[in-house]
């Protein structure tokens, strides 16, 4: 890290890395309440009303629950892959069903965890609201994250050693040194009072939901206290922040990744400068896109849903029939084995096999690999829907 890189006031933060001679470390600031911003307030204006009318949509929508699963799963994809992953969402789901990771990518039980880390947090926060928003629960959250998975580190436990951005092994190369591991539980407590923030009585403005968000996803980056998987739990944060406080979870997996560059260098911006709006400008922009994103996605799975419901009542079906169970079951989980589908619907295998025949049949669903046992079916629209780029 070169302090020629940091602006004056950053340069006054640096410490010396104890076991790296002629190394510094930044200790950030306490995480802001107030910021100066300029030319970024339409933008807020605009993700916030984006919130408010994704929120609107969600309570009219008959499977909310449904559809979310199905973007959490797209979410771990998403947010794994910048850290280098190659796990599709068609793997990953695969994995689900079959519980099996023969022919998939070594790294679809890292972005399984994913999923468990983040479903983890979200049950947490609709139950217990932004209280729940913690060190306790930042540490469970990387927990399950790193479940399996080696790296250095104690999962749950944040850092006992120095780590850096960039550079490699050579912290010397580095561009960027956060803390020292003796500063990171201080660091990480002021940054929990935002996380589970209340306004003070000497605030004369209330922090926006989504300003608190860019400003709690910049600060846990730069204080990066986990040797491995800062990146996915900090934006794991991000979603149960919003959920925490009544609005549907909202994914900027697929934002950050399409804009990675752009990502990583507004935000080295206000780790080496204090740069913070361009960040702010950047990470908004990026709330609004995935809330567009989110609505399109929400729509058009419900288009299909209510398409293949619409398909099943042609056929005249009795009520009670074990094929009228499984639209709802595909949108969430569109890949299926005949086992699983037995299992999660409280139906017979043979039931399960024979309605998955039929939904073959019909274009519903295609088996990509024929085989006699452990067939796989894949509802292809679905996964067709969560592959889209960001902006499709």
């Amino acid at each position: 890290m070169k302090t020629s890189d940091l602006s004056p006031a950053r340069r006054k933060l640096l410490v010396p890395c104890v076991d790296y001679p002629g190394a510094f470390a930044l200790v950030p600031p306490p995480t802001p309440r107030v910021l100066d911003l300029k030319g970024v307030g339409d933008e807020l204006r605009r993700a916030s009303n984006a919130l408010e009318l994704l929120k609107d949509l969600s309570s009219r929508l008959p499977n909310p629950d449904l559809i979310t699963r199905t973007a959490d799963r797209r979410e771990a994809v998403r947010s794994s892959q910048i850290e280098g992953t190659n796990a599709g969402v068609n793997d990953l789901f695969t994995y689900e069903a079959t519980g099996s990771g023969e022919g998939l990518p070594p790294d679809v039980r890292v972005t399984r965890n994913y999923v468990v880390a983040l479903e983890y947090g979200l049950r947490k926060v609709r139950k217990s609201g932004p209280a729940t928003l913690d060190n306790v629960l930042v540490k469970e959250l990387h927990a399950h994250l790193m479940d399996g998975v080696e790296h250095g580190g104690t999962p749950g436990e944040f850092r006992k050693i120095q780590n850096w951005i960039g550079g490699g092994g050579n912290i010397y190369r580095a561009r960027f040194v956060p803390p020292p591991p003796d500063h990171v539980p201080t660091c990480m407590d002021d940054l929990a009072r935002l996380l589970a923030y209340s306004p003070g009585e000497e605030e004369q403005m209330v922090l926006s939901l989504v300003m608190r968000m860019a400003i709690a996803h910049a600060q846990f980056e730069t204080i990066h206290p986990f040797i491995d998987g800062n990146g996915r739990v900090g934006r794991i944060l991000l979603p149960l922040m919003l959920a925490a406080e009544g609005y549907p979870p909202v994914y900027l997996a697929g934002y950050l990744k399409d804009n990675q560059r752009e990502y990583y260098d507004v935000l080295a911006g206000v780790q080496l400068r204090d740069e913070w709006s361009a960040w702010v400008k950047f990470f908004v922009c990026g709330v609004e896109e995935a809330v567009q994103e989110s609505m399109r996605t929400a729509l058009a799975l419900e288009g299909i849903l209510n398409r293949w419901k619409g398909q099943l009542a042609n056929l005249g079906l009795r009520s009670h029939s074990v094929l009228l169970k499984f639209p709802e079951l595909m949108i969430g989980t569109p890949v299926l084995t005949a086992h699983h589908a037995s299992k999660t619907l409280g139906v017979s295998f043979p039931a399960a096999s024979a309605a998955l025949a039929q939904l073959e049949k019909m274009g519903i669903l295609v088996q990509p690999v024929k085989q006699q046992r452990n067939r796989i079916f894949v509802a292809t629209e679905v996964i067709d829907v969560l592959n889209r780029p960001v902006g499709g």
